[in-house]
């Protein structure tokens, strides 16, 4: 049998309702909710109805921490996930949110992973390895590494010149400093930005000949 409840009171304020079911605080939010289920004091409801009110509410809240936590920068969609279970949302309503951020186009891991390697191209040049590895820590797909990936590299040749760049920026930055730029200091920087193997090997051959 489902359980009929009455609304005892109805406290507004601006654009924020406080309802009492049964002399109990029952939630406090928008007063939108009012319209939504037309509420008033006195007014029977079910057990469903709070239910469907407490789902709204969990909704209401879940969207508004998103929408702060994108406000900072984009998110991948493994980001925005991690957050919403570490402020306990349901299951729910976690998938009710990546899908309501999806329509709304504010997440999207291809898009994301591209500005991701963009900004890191631009403040700190990286090999592909630890770009593979920092778009996996966000949680994005494989294949959308390899393609965004594959974007940023078209050639082989490409991750060779970022490499040699990288070694003439900072000559230049320890040469004001008075400091040579010994060889084995580059190979481990190489291999700590995360390039790959055939491009250190190429630079250590250039780097033995010279």
């Amino acid at each position: 049998m489902n359980k009929a409840h009455k609304i005892t009171d109805i406290q507004l304020k601006r654009n924020i309702v406080k309802i009492y079911v049964d002399n109990n605080f029952f939630v406090e939010t928008e007063s939108v909710i009012l319209s939504d289920f037309d509420l008033y004091i006195g007014k029977d409801i079910s057990n469903e109805i709070i239910d469907n009110i407490r789902k709204k509410e969990a909704f209401r809240k879940a969207k508004n921490d998103v929408i702060r936590f994108l406000s900072y920068r984009f998110r991948s969609e493994w980001e925005v996930v991690n957050k919403l279970k570490r402020k306990k949302y349901s299951t729910n309503t976690i998938n009710e949110i990546i899908h309501w951020l999806k329509e709304k186009e504010l997440i999207n891991d291809r898009e994301f992973s591209l500005m991701w390697i963009k900004d890191r191209m631009a403040n700190k040049p990286l090999g592909k390895l630890k770009i593979k590895k920092e778009l996996r820590q966000k949680g994005i797909k494989e294949n959308i590494i390899d393609n965004v990936i594959s974007i940023f590299f078209e050639k082989e040749e490409d991750e060779l010149e970022i490499a040699y760049q990288l070694i003439e920026r900072k000559k230049h930055a320890l040469k004001l400093k008075n400091i040579k730029l010994e060889p084995k200091y580059i190979i481990s920087m190489l291999k700590n930005r995360g390039f790959s193997y055939s491009v250190i090997n190429n630079i250590y051959d250039k780097i033995i000949n010279d």
